[in-house]
């Protein structure tokens, strides 16, 4: 068990309803978190050779239990523990709970079920965890235990009507269906999983991060961001030195070294691994291509590249990331029009106005390419110099951000 919990919680029987909480939801994120692989994998098997449909649905039947598997022990366990059918022993085991997800993560997908219980949904149920106050641990336990009911009825929930649908899809040969449904599922599953480790720590642990608890962990919204900023972070990288490559200078050679460095290194990336099947084959095809080919076919395969590059900002009209994207603006809008007004009152509240705005429009980095010019000269240091001057530059340019949405 971690020591820090541990340590936490001066009840052995709440130790140990809480580390083995803790323990089945990593098992249960270990088992997920394979996904990503086993639908690349097949994704490169379909493009080789057709499969046979009867086959095809035993496959999918074998990867839906074995991506869930673990979930239902760790939904069982939370409602034994609000309907007390589990008895409690006097004494803590010693629960480890270390389990290696570097890398792992979710896929940015939009919610399936229809009973609103989309990951935002799932966190919205354990909103407030950090406010918590010193009641004791009977009474945090209580706590947890009410967050506990409802997560756990969320994801009973949204695993049935996942797994119908995985069915109805099955019957009617949609293949293509089911691969979004897997992904879909495994994403929002994965979001209440973890929030069942966060209601934990946010009552015992509140100063402890919950995503530490879980290394590599991203939620939708988060790993969306992720690869949004990447792919045009790799863009800003690759335009340039694809101008080179096709002017045909001197420095062409050098381009064409650059560039196939920079996407070896980038599809071995977590980044890469995060991108839907058919996007992360393309670009290891545009590596593979790269580093093989003689100097003048490889001026139309970075061609080819950098349009491909542009196409995924279509990344952005992702449902996920059209919410975060108008919840970051109303944000921006606000905190901008406060601080203006508190520029003189409070120097200090403006600054984390401003701050606030900053941050949000830094996650705004991919959207559009205008955009991404006016964020990469945002001069962030304003922040902590202290200058008014500075501050209302930085204001006037954080606008400048906002119009161009």
């Amino acid at each position: 068990m971690d020591e820090r919990l541990k340590n936490a919680i001066g009840s052995a029987k709440i130790q140990q309803h809480a580390g083995e909480l803790v323990r089945l939801a990593l098992i249960t994120l270990g088992h997920m978190r394979g996904l990503d692989e086993s639908l690349y994998e097949r994704f490169v098997a379909s493009r080789n050779a057709p499969i046979d449909p009867g086959a095809s649905a035993i496959e999918l039947r074998a990867l839906w239990d074995r991506t869930f598997t673990g979930l239902f022990d760790l939904l069982d366990y939370c409602r034994s523990l609000d309907s007390g059918t589990r008895p409690a022993t006097d004494v803590a085991p010693d629960v480890s709970f270390e389990w290696d997800l570097e890398g792992g993560d979710d896929s940015p997908a939009t919610p399936i079920n229809e009973l609103d219980l989309a990951p935002s949904a799932i966190g919205d149920l354990v909103a407030g965890i950090d406010d918590g106050v010193d009641d004791g641990d009977t009474e945090r336990w209580a706590d947890v235990r009410d967050k506990l009911t409802s997560i756990e009825y969320g994801l009973r929930s949204q695993y049935t009507d996942g797994h119908a649908r995985l069915e109805v899809a099955l019957a009617a040969g949609e293949t293509n269906q089911v691969l979004g449904l897997l992904d879909d599922t495994q994403s929002s599953a994965s979001e209440g999983v973890h929030a069942i480790v966060a209601a934990i720590y946010g009552e015992f642990l509140p100063d402890v991060n919950a995503a530490s608890v879980v290394p590599g962990y991203h939620t939708s919204l988060g790993r969306a961001l992720m690869v949004r900023r990447g792919l045009a972070e790799l863009q800003t990288t690759l335009d340039p030195l694809n101008a080179l490559l096709q002017a045909g200078a001197k420095s062409a050679d050098f381009a064409l070294r650059t560039i196939r460095d920079a996407m070896e290194t980038f599809v071995s990336s977590v980044l890469c691994r995060a991108m839907r099947a058919a996007d992360r084959w393309q670009m290891i095809e545009f590596e593979r291509e790269l580093a093989a080919q003689p100097i003048g076919q490889a001026r139309q395969t970075s061609e080819g590249l950098v349009k491909y590059l542009d196409s995924l900002r279509s990344i952005s009209q992702r449902e996920v990331l059209l919410i975060h994207d108008r919840r970051a603006f109303e944000e921006m809008r606000e905190s901008l029009a406060s601080a203006r007004q508190l520029l003189d009152l409070s120097p200090r509240t403006a600054t984390d106005l401003v701050d606030r705005a900053y941050q949000a429009a830094l996650r705004m980095r991919g959207r559009r390419p205008d955009m991404d010019e006016l964020i990469l000269h945002l001069d962030g240091d304003a922040l902590a110099a202290a200058n008014p001057t500075e501050l209302v530059a930085l204001i006037d340019s954080l606008e400048a951000v906002l119009a161009t949405g």
